[in-house]
């Protein structure tokens, strides 16, 4: 899946197939600011779905939810 962009944030989301016929996703997050692009790798949790789309659709969620709390906080460090 291609990046998705929110709020000045790209969200990349990945998605990998599971040994027992599922699917997993996490999203990192990156931003371009005056130091250049920064990754924020690892940003959500893995998100385990019978189906790559709601494995996604999961990940890209919380990623969503990240970048709504480091706006309204920016002194917020992702880890």
């Amino acid at each position: 899946m291609d990046k998705l962009h929110y709020k000045g944030w790209d969200i990349i989301p990945t998605a990998l197939p599971t040994p027992d016929h599922k699917w997993t996703a996490s999203c990192d997050l990156a931003r371009v600011d005056g130091n250049g692009e920064q990754v924020f790798e690892g940003a959500t949790m893995q998100f385990v779905r019978d189906q790559k789309e709601d494995a996604i659709t999961a990940a890209c969620d919380e990623a969503i939810v990240q970048i709504d709390n480091i706006i309204a906080n920016p002194l917020v460090r992702m880890a």
